[in-house]
Order: C-alpha cells, then sequence, then structure tokens
C-alpha cells in the first residue's frame, strides 16, 4: 500500500509542475531574448520570467548585481535606491524608488535582496521580496508597494557566456489600471535586460 501511496504522490507532484510550466505564455522571443507572463496567483496582474544568453563576464555580472545602490543605472523604472540596513555581506534592506509615467505618482518599496555567489558551480543567485521597515521622513507620504518580488539566476556558461534567468512581479496598486501595468510586464523586463548587458561591457 505504502509503495503505491508513493507512486501516486509522485504522479501528483509530476502533474502539478507540468501544469505550472504550462501556465507560461511566450509574450516575447527575439534578439535572444525570451519572456514569458502568467497570471499572479489570486490577480489580474501578470508575472513574467525571462531567459537570455549573451556573452559576458561572468565575474563582472556579480560585481553589477551586487552594486545593488547602483541598480536604478540599468533596471527599468527604477530611479533611485537606499541601502536601509546590511545584514550581512550578501543581504540587505534596500528602499527603491519606481517612476511611473504622468499621471501617475512613483512609488516606493521596502526590499529585502539576498545574493548567493558561487564561483566553483558557476552560479548567481538573487532573491528579492517585500520586507516591512521604517521609511525616511522625506518619503513617508509616498504610495508604498508590498506585493513585490523577484529573482535571478546567471550560470556562467564555456566560450565566455553566461545564461540569465530573470523573473519578478508587482502590483504598484493605487489608480493604474492593470493593463498598463501588464504591457509594463512586457517591456520592461527586457529593457532591463538590455541595459544590464550594456552595463557588462563597461
Amino acid at each position: 500500500m505504502l509503495k503505491y501511496l508513493v507512486i501516486f504522490t509522485c504522479f501528483l507532484s509530476l502533474l502539478s509542475t507540468t501544469t505550472a510550466q504550462k501556465d507560461w505564455k511566450i509574450a516575447s522571443d527575439k534578439d535572444n531574448i525570451t519572456l514569458w507572463t502568467k497570471d499572479f496567483p489570486n490577480s489580474e496582474i501578470k508575472q513574467f520570467k525571462l531567459k537570455t544568453v549573451i556573452k559576458a563576464d561572468f565575474e563582472k555580472a556579480y560585481t553589477v548585481l551586487k552594486d545593488v545602490e547602483r541598480m536604478n543605472l540599468w533596471y527599468d523604472r527604477v530611479s533611485s535606491v537606499t541601502l536601509l540596513k546590511r545584514n550581512s555581506p550578501n543581504e540587505g534592506i534596500y528602499l527603491l524608488e519606481y517612476g511611473l509615467p504622468f499621471p501617475f505618482e512613483n512609488r516606493i518599496a521596502t526590499i529585502r535582496g539576498v545574493i548567493d555567489y558561487n564561483k566553483d558551480k558557476g552560479k548567481i543567485t538573487v532573491n528579492t521580496s517585500y520586507h516591512p521597515f521604517d521609511v525616511p521622513k522625506n518619503k513617508s507620504e509616498m504610495l508604498q508597494i508590498k506585493t513585490i518580488g523577484s529573482s535571478w539566476e546567471v550560470t556562467k556558461l564555456p566560450n565566455g557566456q553566461i545564461e540569465i534567468i530573470h523573473s519578478g512581479h508587482m502590483n504598484p496598486g493605487g489608480n493604474i489600471p492593470n493593463w498598463l501595468i501588464n504591457d509594463g510586464v512586457t517591456s520592461g523586463p527586457i529593457k532591463t535586460i538590455k541595459a544590464f548587458k550594456k552595463r557588462l561591457s563597461l
């Protein structure tokens, strides 16, 4: 009986994984960048997953990703980043300000970011998520984003190439229509990855 239960459990797990993969739909596939989207749970707002392979230095990718306070130089819509607390050399809490198009007001978010660098395995992972934290007085009146998160997986490949998988979601809240948010989900990540690539070449 236990044998059949184990088999049945494995089957359900495989079915769940397959279904989750099918939920992703290709939104864009050009310039060696593939972008998928799907509905974020219990929301009409999309989340994204992006994959690309570029010629770039693996260690330089780590340097750029770890330099969170300069992320505004290449990450779409991020206008400023402020370190609020350094938990460890690889973890911190940051205040991000997002610049939104007129007539919408800018938003802020307090984010916990963790980076892991495994040189031997040729792997970099970054995970960010909303983390409640006191906001500086000069930003305290701004609208705050609390549904937000992202991840990066950078893998070293032969011939001086790296593979990048970047995924994320954000609900800026307020009076922004869902269609406009979802439009940004399909265009913003591509702008980000192209700017990131340029940053790696500096």
